[in-house]
């Protein structure tokens, strides 16, 4: 029997671009040492989204870091990241994220990082940091709760961290 070609174009195929689990991008005792927690206090939930080939995009990988146990408990970071199928998806993505989070957030900020494109915006539910660099998309969520640093240091670093790990071969000073 001969193979059937597919209509699908090859973009819109999942890629592989980024890992099946959070870990490598950014690991629960990371976070704790970060978060100034106690060891082995932060548990990672991660999620695998599905392509979305009308934005381009080839795969998600959606993170949830939460204290379990002891004092504070709760979700202390959400991750998103996207990869797409060009810096242009990705950059487009980017802009369509920051107007949705825009309605009742403070006047957005664009820090300084590195070639990233990067947005962040404060809302009674935390601090947003948006980002897009090359082909990816990177959301940092940080729920209202004491931090060693000030939200957007601390959301910064996390993203410098992540993308640095993401596209270590890439020019645009990411690193950590």
């Amino acid at each position: 029997m001969k193979p059937t070609p597919t209509s699908a174009p090859a973009e819109a195929a999942a890629g592989d671009d980024l890992p099946v689990d959070c870990g490598p991008l950014l690991g629960p005792d990371e976070v704790s040492a970060l978060f100034g927690l106690p060891v082995d206090s932060v548990v990672v939930r991660t999620v695998l989204g599905a392509p979305s080939p009308s934005v381009g995009r080839l795969e998600r990988l959606t993170c949830t870091y939460a204290v379990s146990g002891g004092t504070p408990q709760g979700v202390v970071l959400r991750m998103t990241v996207g990869a797409y199928r060009d810096a242009t998806a990705a950059h487009d993505q980017h802009e369509r994220n920051v107007a949705d989070e825009r309605a009742g957030a403070s006047a957005p900020v664009q820090p300084e990082l590195g070639s990233a494109a990067a947005t962040v915006l404060q809302r009674d539910a935390g601090t947003i940091l948006l980002t897009s660099s090359d082909v990816v998309t990177l959301d940092l969520d940080l729920p209202p709760r004491p931090a060693p640093l000030p939200p957007t240091d601390l959301l910064l670093d996390l993203a410098r961290r992540v993308l640095a790990r993401l596209a270590p071969q890439s020019s645009g000073a990411v690193s950590p």
